[in-house]
């Protein structure tokens, strides 16, 4: 199981993630922690949110994430997906998946999402 996870980066991924919240976590933060040692308190609290950051991240990939694969595939599964993540196809998916992310939440933010917030917001106005 470790060897899918590593074919497919997924510490890498979870890091990903985690590095898009933290500029918010530091920005939340920069307005809570004042006084003349703030810059001090803010770069040790984010020191620890770092540190907390790769505990949880080491969490996901050697407990959670084993336990729900071994939920959905088996072991012989297991040993597709690393003969695919290792293929030229699977290792370009890898690589194009923020791309493709990016690509299919702008297409939802933009041609999707204001339609969508229109229809329930009119559905909201006749339960009023």
């Amino acid at each position: 199981m470790k060897r899918l996870f590593v074919v497919m980066q997924s510490e890498k991924m979870i890091d990903n993630m985690m590095d898009g919240i933290i500029p918010a976590m530091k920005q939340q933060a920069g307005t809570q922690i004042q006084g003349t040692d703030a810059k001090q308190k803010l770069d040790q609290y984010m020191d620890f949110v770092m540190s907390e950051t790769k505990n949880l991240s080491k969490k996901i990939i050697n407990e959670e994430m084993p336990a729900i694969y071994d939920k959905f595939f088996t072991h012989e599964d297991i040993k597709d997906l690393i003969k695919f993540y290792e293929s030229p196809t699977g290792k370009k998916m890898l690589e194009k998946t923020p791309e493709i992310t990016a690509n299919l939440m702008n297409s939802m933010m933009v041609k999707y999402l204001p339609d969508f917030q229109q229809k329930v917001t009119e559905k909201m106005n006749d339960f009023k």
